[in-house]
């Protein structure tokens, strides 16, 4: 009866707020249908180290062991301490730390007491942390007080001067600076245990769980607000799907800010009882080192880690035989490295497809071929709805090509304190438009081919980026490429090329170009029409491409005639 009483309570308090698009009977459907409930993530974690409390729940780069039972211990004691520094159920906390244990604790241990962890990348320099305190008045931030050469501690202490709602900045290091609070410190305090405000606190699935930011590829980042429950659906789905072991142990790289890394790692994990290996930042020899000494089953990563794996020198030589599977989510990764480490380690490869505002939507299935898995991101996943539109609106059917739509339980009730951007991205029977234009083939199969913004309009004719840049990723020189659109005072629009070497010593024309994809077969009008050979692109924290500010250097290049 209390539980009922509390989900109650929770509901009301989600819908009183003017950041959530979500009505009453739309949440009410939800809870009634079973696909949201009262659970959080709190409770998998209690269950894990009531039934399983020696079983390693997180192992980082260093070896050191974390085991749901000090998992549990550590959040409690977490949870407790901010309470006793002021910090309350539903006041906000940030998190700018790498792929570390102590980002989990500090996550979960706020999530105890419903205090709302605020996620920031770690790339986040001053001004995207002015953003990120304005938007969510943040009480405290817990950080590194040095990490890769960047000294963290003395950013946030200038932004505490600025800032009137940080009052406390936590810091995760052996040494002790004036004016902080040393984590480790938190987490070891001595409490009487257990206390009643951990149950008089602790969540319901209603309740919002975590703010983490939009990656940033079209412009500022949306504040997203998560909740328990949206997120247990979708992974509930995934399970059900792909059947991934309990208790499993995967090797988790990308950024924990990010969904892709915290729901298909920490979450999934959490869920499933599993264990998480992680690198605190991407470096291949590093991964290849926790894969031979740690034996993850599976290794989840983004198309650009996959890349560097599979071109890693000496890889062939290396024991990679205990993974079982690689699952990747974001861009498609191109089909020689693909079947370069299926040959390589004889996995599976699991290619997935969601949103930050959403989770999992689509993914491939166990036994796809890897010409399915490098080139489509898989079938909607079960409970979920999707169509594909014209530019005018109008649904389509499959084999088609048009925008993506999807709606279902495992999307964000709003954008927090943003109640604009729910009316830009959603429309009112609930549909999220992704602005991604896909191709669904006759089996449901989708095939991303750009954001609605990538497209290449030249003269009327539209021309797909992706389609060139596979061409150009078989060329020998060449590392990376993207291709986006530059100006044209006649055409509106004409092709560019920005192209990573794989040797910068070399050179690459766009005469080279048009020759290379000539003997590819690529139509003529959709060849580049400039190219600027690049030591980098322009990145968000989950290694995604800034398309959009490619587009602005674009603006300075001329077409070659």
């Amino acid at each position: 009866m209390v539980q009922k009483e509390k989900l109650k309570k929770s509901v009301d308090r989600l819908l009183s707020r003017d950041d959530v698009r979500l009505t009453r009977e739309q949440v009410n459907d939800y809870l009634s249908s079973g696909k949201w409930s009262d659970v959080s993530f709190v409770d998998y974690l209690e269950q894990h180290a009531k039934n399983k409390p020696d079983f390693p729940a997180i192992i980082d780069e260093s070896g050191m062991v974390t085991t749901y039972s000090e998992y549990n211990d550590y959040t409690d004691r977490f949870a407790l301490a901010l309470l006793e520094l002021g910090i309350n159920a539903g006041d906000r906390i940030a998190i700018q730390l790498p792929n570390c244990s102590e980002f989990i604790l500090s996550l979960m241990g706020a999530a105890k007491v419903s205090i709302l962890p605020v996620l920031c990348h770690m790339p986040y320099m001053e001004h995207d942390l002015d953003y990120v305190f304005s938007l969510t008045e943040a009480k405290a931030i817990v950080v590194m007080d040095k990490f890769r050469n960047r000294n963290y501690l003395e950013m946030i202490r200038k932004l505490k001067e600025r800032h009137g709602c940080l009052e406390h900045i936590i810091v995760v290091s052996e040494q002790r600076y004036e004016g902080t609070i040393n984590f480790y410190d938190l987490i070891n305090k001595k409490f009487e245990l257990p206390d009643p405000r951990l149950d008089e606190l602790r969540p319901v699935g209603t309740d919002p769980f975590v703010l983490m930011f939009t990656s940033g590829t079209t412009g500022k980042p949306k504040a997203i607000m998560h909740l328990h429950t949206n997120n247990i659906y979708w992974i509930n789905i995934l399970n059900k799907i792909l059947q991934f072991p309990e208790g499993g142990k995967w090797l988790v790289v990308p950024p924990l800010a990010h969904l892709t890394a915290l729901g298909l790692g920490v979450l999934r994990s959490l869920y499933n009882g599993g264990t998480i290996i992680l690198l605190s930042s991407w470096d291949v020899k590093k991964a290849v080192d926790l894969i031979e000494s740690e034996k993850p089953s599976y290794f989840l990563g983004a198309a650009p880690m996959l890349i560097d794996l599979a071109r890693l020198d000496g890889v062939d030589e290396r024991d990679l035989s205990s993974i079982q599977g690689i699952v990747y989510a974001g861009s498609t990764c191109p089909i020689d490295i693909l079947k370069r480490l299926s040959t390589q380690i004889g996995c599976e490869i699991y290619a997935f497809y969601g949103y930050s505002e959403a989770g999992l939507t689509h993914c491939t299935r166990a036994g796809d071929d890897i010409q399915i898995t490098s080139t489509s991101f898989g079938k909607l996943a079960d409970g979920l709805e999707a169509k594909i539109i014209d530019e005018l609106g109008n649904e389509l059917q499959a084999p088609c090509e048009g925008e993506l739509l999807v709606r279902g339980a495992n999307f964000i009730p709003g954008y927090y304190r943003q109640p604009e951007n729910n009316h830009l991205r959603f429309d009112d029977d609930g549909w999220f438009h992704s602005a991604d234009i896909v191709r669904m083939d006759e089996n449901g199969y989708c095939t991303f081919v750009s954001r609605k913004d990538d497209l290449i309009n030249r003269g009327g004719y539209k021309i797909d980026p992706r389609e060139i840049e596979e061409a150009l990723y078989t060329h020998p020189l060449i590392s990376q490429v993207a291709v986006v659109a530059m100006p044209d005072e006649r055409l509106g629009q004409r092709a560019a090329a920005f192209v990573i070497l794989k040797d910068p010593l070399k050179s690459l024309t766009l005469e080279d170009i048009k020759n290379f994809l000539a003997e590819k077969g690529i139509n003529k009008q959709h060849w580049p029409e400039a190219v600027k050979v690049v030591d980098s692109f322009p990145m968000t924290s989950t290694g995604k491409i800034q398309r959009f500010a490619l587009r602005e250097q674009a603006k300075d290049l001329k077409p070659e005639r």
